[in-house]
């Protein structure tokens, strides 16, 4: 019973892999931390980071990270870096 739970998260929760896969290529690229870091406004930060990360094959939507954010705002999924949870709390 819980493989197939585990295996139905995965399979409607796909984004969560794509996201912690772009946060491994943010903590590898100082340049798109600093682009991000320089986003005014929450709208302009998650327009920003779905765009970068779909310029390099990482595809989730607004509403994907979204869920993300305020998962881990609750203390789950820790799947984005600490350094951009800095960022966000900035903005949201």
């Amino acid at each position: 019973m819980l493989e197939k739970a585990l295996q139905r998260d995965a399979e409607s929760r796909y984004f969560e892999k794509e996201i912690k896969k772009f946060g491994e290529v943010l903590l590898a690229d100082p340049s798109l931390v600093n682009k991000l870091d320089s986003t005014p406004t929450k709208d302009a930060f998650i327009n920003l980071y779905c765009a970068l990360a779909k310029e390099r094959g990482m595809n989730f939507s607004k509403t994907d990270l979204l869920i993300a954010v305020q998962e881990q705002k609750q203390g789950q999924d820790w799947i984005i870096p600490k350094k951009v949870l800095r960022m966000i709390a900035d903005r949201f």
